[in-house]
């Protein structure tokens, strides 16, 4: 069990990144799984969002279908490094070989209990030596899905490394606005086919002409010369 410490966590921009305590928390292999989290909960929150909705099914419907669209991603087979170590209702993915969580909290200040002290059924799946590791290397790795608390907020997945005492020493973040640069940089359109335009050179009153463009140019001298004409 871990007991959260008194002292403020160090929120530094310098933390680690997941991927130096494990080389299987690669930002890849962690963005396909919090691109679905986002994906579901904000299919939750519109799904939510009617007059017969209140605080309990605005909070478990995301909850739910976050857990079972991570189920349906680990059983369709597409990534093998993701697995199911314990599929009760504190599921347990595998990433690799580190064992994973998932809750909506707040990642700094969690108020679940068992964000910070794993279950029966996670602790089975916990190395040997958990509880023993020095401050500087995480105990408990999870994914907290956190919902905007604002209409200029976003809503935002962190994958968090907890050491023995609660505080935080490794983070990684994935957020909607990257979610949609992602969408949108690997489906670039491809460059329109223009014709050419044919052009010729412009030599005293002469003019260029693109095809169906503009009207030949007259000159003054043969103005005056139809008018003479007329």
């Amino acid at each position: 069990m871990l007991y959260k410490s008194k002292r403020e966590n160090s929120q530094v921009s310098d933390l680690a990144t997941p991927e130096e305590f494990s080389p299987e928390l690669s930002g890849k292999r962690l963005s396909v799984v919090g691109e679905v989290m986002l994906d579901v909960l904000t299919k939750a929150i519109t799904a939510t969002s009617t007059k017969y909705d209140c605080s309990y099914s605005r909070a478990v419907l995301p909850w739910a279908w976050i857990k079972n669209a991570l189920l349906l991603l680990v059983r369709s087979k597409d990534h093998e490094w993701l697995t199911i170590r314990h599929a009760g209702n504190d599921l347990v993915i595998g990433i690799g070989d580190v064992p994973v969580r998932f809750f909506i909290d707040d990642h700094t200040k969690p108020r679940k209990a068992r964000v910070l002290s794993p279950t029966e059924g996670e602790a089975g799946q916990l190395p040997l030596d958990f509880g023993t590791q020095p401050d500087t290397t995480p105990a408990l790795w999870r994914f907290i899905v956190e919902r905007a608390l604002t209409d200029i907020d976003e809503n935002r997945v962190f994958f968090v490394g907890y050491n023995v005492i609660g505080e935080i020493v490794a983070k990684w973040q994935f957020t909607e606005s990257v979610r949609a640069f992602r969408s949108t940089d690997n489906d670039i359109p491809a460059a329109a086919h223009l014709d050419p335009i044919s052009l010729t050179p412009i030599f005293g009153d002469e003019r260029v002409e693109a095809e169906g463009g503009l009207e030949p140019h007259i000159s003054s001298k043969e103005i005056d010369n139809e008018r003479r004409a007329g």
